[in-house]
């Protein structure tokens, strides 16, 4: 298991398991923590590790290209064979990724009742 930390006003982690990757968010993902976001999400990633698990229940805020970059890393996990989903998806990124009308392309883990689910009931007005 190998973990990367790098902490500015926002904080990513990484950690390389087995069969996938586990990276939490937390904090504001400003500009000054771009770099670790990219280095986090949009590079090559171990042999055997294709799915990409992102927990984001601890961000409080996101600059616009913060949300660009999780945007970018679906779509370049998906062209690389891999999956990337949130397991957890904070009401300020909810509600930012709505503003920017791609909160479609932030893809929830699935299961009814879930933590990534609530959050982003809660920010639509329909749940908890």
């Amino acid at each position: 298991m190998t973990t990367m930390t790098a902490d500015s006003l926002g904080s990513v982690s990484t950690t390389v398991l087995a069969d996938g990757i586990v990276v939490r968010l937390g904090g504001s993902l400003d500009a000054a923590s771009l770099p670790e976001l990219r280095a986090a999400l949009l590079t090559e990633r171990p042999e055997g590790r294709d799915d990409v698990l992102v927990d984001a229940s601890r961000v409080t805020e996101v600059h616009e290209r913060a949300l660009a970059i999780l945007v970018a890393a679906v779509s370049w996990a998906e062209q690389t064979g891999g999956r990337l989903q949130f397991a957890a998806m904070s009401p300020a990124l909810a509600e930012t990724a709505r503003y920017f009308a791609v909160h479609d392309l932030l893809p929830l883990l699935p299961g009814p009742g879930g933590r990534a689910e609530r959050a982003a009931l809660t920010v639509a007005g329909d749940g908890c």
